[in-house]
């Protein structure tokens, strides 16, 4: 069950700041990379000019944890465009990267129902394309052989 198809239908536009356009280029490249201040190691996102924490103007661009979870997320019933109508119901994730402390990215579980998420499961990046053919990041389970059964 893939569950981004609504993706396809949706633009995401020219992103206007340069640490944006930066993101979306690695992600036209198949990786997920974030910025990391080159002097203190805070990882954040989204992208910007300064290190929130030390104010930094040196960054880094390094590929993001592989280890992913879900840290929140909602489902959503009424569509915020027309375009979605059909989609409904769908999710939209905060995922995490514990390895990368407060690093959070906001997208979506592919391969979950609303019913089957739950937060903290293991996340394991994938793909999607937009409307436009921006290669989206979102996200899918990862089997525990535990999924389904009682611990």
């Amino acid at each position: 069950m893939n569950r981004a198809a609504h993706l396809a239908r949706l633009a995401v536009g020219e992103p206007h700041l340069v640490e944006h356009r930066t993101f979306w280029q690695h992600c036209a490249a198949g990786e997920l990379r974030f910025q990391r201040c080159a002097e203190c190691a805070t990882w954040r996102h989204p992208p910007g000019p300064r290190c929130p924490a030390c104010h930094s103007v040196n960054v880094r661009w390094e590929r993001a944890p592989e280890a992913a979870e879900l840290y929140s997320y909602t489902v959503v019933h009424h569509p915020a465009t027309p375009a979605l109508k059909d989609a409904l119901p769908y999710n939209v994730a905060i995922v995490a990267f514990p390895a990368a402390g407060s690093l959070r990215l906001i997208s979506c579980v592919i391969d979950a129902r609303p019913g089957e998420l739950a937060i903290g499961m293991p996340l394991a990046l994938a793909w999607a394309r937009s409307a436009d053919g921006q290669a989206l990041p979102v996200f899918a389970r990862v089997s525990t052989g535990r999924i389904g059964k009682a611990p």
